[in-house]
């Protein structure tokens, strides 16, 4: 099955409230045409590596281009389940995110009332099969055991403990040769223990700046990682595990806290 993602466009996108750390005090601070070609070039660079579909952006719920948060897709079965969002400022998404798999021909799935889960962003599947999900801040660990009756897969719970990494794909980057990208300060100790002892020496550890770069909010297709701003050091390293890395700025988008990832949904592939 070949890649395919979901981006929204990103004519919507400003940071107009204050639900994490890194919007403090970023109320009206993004530069609309810097944000909006930095969403033009990582769309011109996953569409490179995949198709790559567009749905509309909304300006009353400008959260909505972080599609990665929309829900979490089973493209065997042409399912897709609903995020319930945590905040109010986001909780208008669902609708819209309904809408538009539908139109697509998706069955959506709705998540028990007063359920809390963030979708592809705390819900993670690594090369083995096994889906990772994050809990702490936006998404309820009970979700686990409701997904295991949706799902034919395991599922493994990571506490997420550093409110700047709230969401998992902020902190947590399975890849294709099974490593993965992880940043050991987001986790409380038992998840790492339980990290380190399912991919050992595969498990690749950011520094801290690289984690404020965003750089476990990573897209791989195919082999090649695609990232805001890969450190040399990081470079190095996936390169000589055999990727190829390219980087594509989103400076204006990390300030809702969003880059590569958050902002593509990966339907298949």
């Amino acid at each position: 099955m070949s890649a395919a993602l979901l981006m929204c466009s990103p004519e919507g996108f400003a940071v107009n409230y204050e639900i994490n750390l890194w919007m403090k005090k970023q109320v009206g601070n993004v530069i609309h045409e810097v944000a909006l070609s930095q969403w033009q070039g990582l769309f011109n660079t996953l569409s490179s590596l995949a198709e790559v579909q567009v749905m509309p952006g909304d300006a009353a719920w400008p959260d909505l281009v972080f599609t990665a948060n929309a829900g979490l897709p089973m493209p065997e079965m042409r399912r897709f389940i609903l995020s319930n969002f945590k905040h109010p400022q986001r909780q208008g998404e669902k609708r819209l995110n309904r809408v538009w798999f539908e139109s697509q021909g998706w069955e959506c799935v709705d998540l028990p009332s007063g359920m809390t889960f963030e979708g592809a962003g705390d819900g993670l599947i690594d090369s083995r099969g096994m889906l990772w999900l994050g809990h702490g801040f936006r998404s309820d660990a009970a979700v686990a055991a409701w997904l295991s009756g949706q799902l034919d897969m395991p599922i493994r719970l990571l506490q997420l403990v550093d409110p700047a990494y709230y969401h998992l794909d902020t902190c947590f980057c399975p890849l294709s040769d099974g490593s993965a990208l992880y940043l050991p300060e987001a986790f409380d100790a038992n998840s790492r223990q339980l990290l380190e002892g399912v991919f050992g020496t595969r498990l690749i550890e950011l520094t801290p700046a690289e984690g404020r770069l965003f750089c476990a909010n990573a897209v791989e297709v195919g082999g090649r990682v695609v990232m805001n701003d890969p450190t040399p050091r990081l470079r190095a390293v996936l390169e000589s595990r055999g990727f190829a890395v390219a980087a594509s700025p989103l400076s204006d988008v990390i300030t809702s806290v969003g880059g590569a990832k958050c902002l593509s949904l990966r339907l298949a592939g």
